[in-house]
């Protein structure tokens, strides 16, 4: 999942602002967030789908008002990833699964947090289950790390689509910490391919928990 700042080579095209009519006419605000005394808006749209930060003050823009991005995700709703993924487990039968495929944080608004706050408000406000990309670049890889390692509301696991099994591949489901598998497992820099069909899976940890609790029951 690539992890971006405007005027990368690659980057993921994404509006640097909305107009208020369109984020009234296609978004809706899951979570309004504070930071150093300004108050954000976390907006979803789910039919597109996509995601971002904004502003909640409007301002003028060359005379038209806007609401300034500071953060934006690039989605896609998915049904199956190679394999048919709902496969994987029955409880994705019903789940909203979305794919990562770009964040693009504003340069002046990075290491506060962001990124995380906007996965933590879909996954936990919209009940959506969360996909990485295929492809990782090194702001996606200590995103999805810092994520698995500080968030104490989303669940964190490492699937390999092709097998279409969780980590450790055994039947079982470990949670990922951001530490306990062996990064080799999991990340391969371009051109090596190895790792190209895992992906990392995020969910609510509540309802990650208690589902496993309810399968190891049906396992006894």
């Amino acid at each position: 999942m690539p992890v971006l700042t405007r005027g990368d080579s690659h980057m993921i095209v994404m509006p640097t602002t909305y107009s208020p009519k369109t984020v009234a006419r296609s978004f809706n605000i899951v979570e309004e967030l504070e930071l150093s005394g300004r108050v954000l808006n976390v907006i979803y749209d789910s039919q597109t789908p996509r995601a971002a930060i904004i502003d909640a003050d409007i301002e003028m823009f060359d005379g038209v008002p806007r609401h300034r991005v500071v953060a934006a995700l690039d989605l896609q709703r998915k049904t199956h990833l190679g394999k048919d993924i709902v496969a994987v487990e029955r409880c994705w039968e019903d789940a909203n699964l979305i794919q990562v495929e770009g964040i693009c944080v504003d340069p002046a608004e990075r290491d506060k947090g962001l990124a995380t706050r906007l996965y933590e408000a879909l996954i936990l406000k919209c009940g959506i289950t969360l996909v990485s990309d295929f492809e990782q670049y090194d702001g996606g890889k200590m995103l999805w790390q810092k994520i698995a390692r500080e968030s104490d509301q989303i669940a964190v696991f490492v699937l390999d689509t092709e097998q279409s099994a969780f980590w450790p591949y055994d039947g079982s489901k470990v949670l990922y910490d951001g530490g306990c598998i062996p990064e080799e497992k999991i990340w391969s820099i371009s051109p090596d391919q190895k790792c190209h069909g895992i992906v990392l899976v995020a969910e609510n940890k509540q309802r990650a928990s208690q589902l496993m609790e309810d399968a190891t029951r049906s396992r006894i």
